[in-house]
């Protein structure tokens, strides 16, 4: 009878490690699209500050030219932001970094 409790209880452990490594592959994978996107995003959006900053500030006043400047220096930092999350998610699915 031990021995039938001690086979269960294994069997409803590992059963457990497999949920929990499921887990941290799901949360590895939402990181690494977190990452794409976080990627993604402020490179577009760099280069449209760029645009508004230089070949077409004619078009844009003062106030949006300044934004766009600031832009020019905030959106490359969640470049960075976003490729280091990439990162831990890579790292965690035991992908190569």
């Amino acid at each position: 009878m031990q021995q039938v409790v001690n086979e269960t209880a294994f069997i409803n452990h590992e059963r457990a490690l497999t949920l929990t490594q499921n887990k941290q592959k799901d949360v590895f994978s939402l990181t690494k699209q977190v990452g794409n996107w976080l990627m993604l995003v402020p490179v577009s959006l760099f280069m449209s500050c760029l645009l508004i900053s230089y070949p077409f500030a004619e078009y844009f006043s003062i106030g949006q030219q300044i934004a766009a400047h600031i832009g020019t220096m905030v959106f490359p930092a969640l470049f960075k932001i976003g490729y280091v999350i990439r990162c831990i998610g890579q790292h965690g699915l035991g992908l190569r970094v």
